[in-house]
């Protein structure tokens, strides 16, 4: 367990700082499982908190929902409330350790949840398609930061154009739209998705780079080393002499053995 962010969640829930929490299923989310005929679904609700999705899919007779949180707080709250519902079936757990197969996840601001930095939004896209089965739906709202003031904490919003960059490498975007039916205190701030997870290739799968750009690689590189222990990683003049991206760039794009020692590095330095 990452002690620093399950202390984080745990005081969030403790001190009340929780408005994402309206206290009950909002409505999109009821809308669409109302939809739902197959009560066999292997369903996943991660970042559940106190999982009131979950909590209305039970009482509906879905017998297979999994809910992960990594704060207990909430899970304990949960608990309380539900006591029937499957232990086995509540995870306290990171998200990115957890290992299931799933035909449908539903999340509600998860996505945000998360430090808004590139590397950890591509590592939410591919651990979602990871947990789905072909063809498995990931459904969701997520937080419009286009139509917010900046936030400068969690939750961390994103614009539509975000989502479609993240997402669209694993999914087919079935719906991405503002959400017409929010509750009155979120309307216009977020937007309903429907992802289905696509046939990924084998390529696709082993290739920890997919999806990563090379300014990305070397702006991240650069944000961790600083040019001068970058320098001393990977010797090439660009890194070196007047180091800057777009020079790098140039370098690396027609240089294959450059870019390779490169790639690697980032690979050590984020993908272990």
């Amino acid at each position: 367990m990452e002690t620093t962010a399950e202390q984080y969640w745990t005081h969030r829930y403790q001190q009340d700082q929780t408005g994402w929490d309206v206290g009950s299923i909002t409505t999109p989310l009821k809308t669409y499982i109302e939809q739902i005929t197959d009560k066999n679904l292997r369903i996943l609700i991660p970042g559940a908190g106190n999982a009131y999705e979950a909590e209305f899919l039970h009482k509906k007779g879905f017998k297979n929902v999994h809910i992960l949180d990594i704060s207990n707080f909430p899970l304990e709250n949960f608990k309380n409330r539900n006591p029937t519902f499957p232990k086995a079936h509540i995870h306290h757990q990171n998200f990115f350790k957890h290992k299931g197969s799933y035909d449908l996840v539903l999340e509600q601001t998860f996505f945000c949840s998360f430090e808004p930095d590139q590397m950890t939004r591509v590592k939410y896209a591919t651990k979602m398609a990871s947990l789905l089965v072909p063809k498995g739906k990931l459904v969701g709202l997520l937080m419009d930061s286009s139509k917010m003031e900046d936030n400068e904490f969690r939750p961390f919003g994103a614009t539509k154009a975000d989502y479609r960059t993240y997402l669209k490498p694993y999914f087919d975007i079935i719906v991405l739209e503002e959400c017409h039916n929010s509750i009155a205190s979120r309307k216009e701030n977020e937007l309903f998705g429907i992802f289905q997870k696509k046939a990924i290739t084998k390529t696709q799968k082993n290739n920890p780079l997919h999806g990563i750009t090379l300014k990305t690689i070397v702006t991240e590189l650069v944000e961790r080393y600083g040019w001068e222990e970058l320098g001393k990683r990977v010797q090439i003049n660009s890194f070196v002499t007047n180091p800057s991206v777009n020079s790098s760039l140039k370098f690396l794009r027609r240089t294959p053995w450059a870019r390779e020692k490169v790639e690697q590095l980032y690979i050590y330095t984020f993908k272990k």
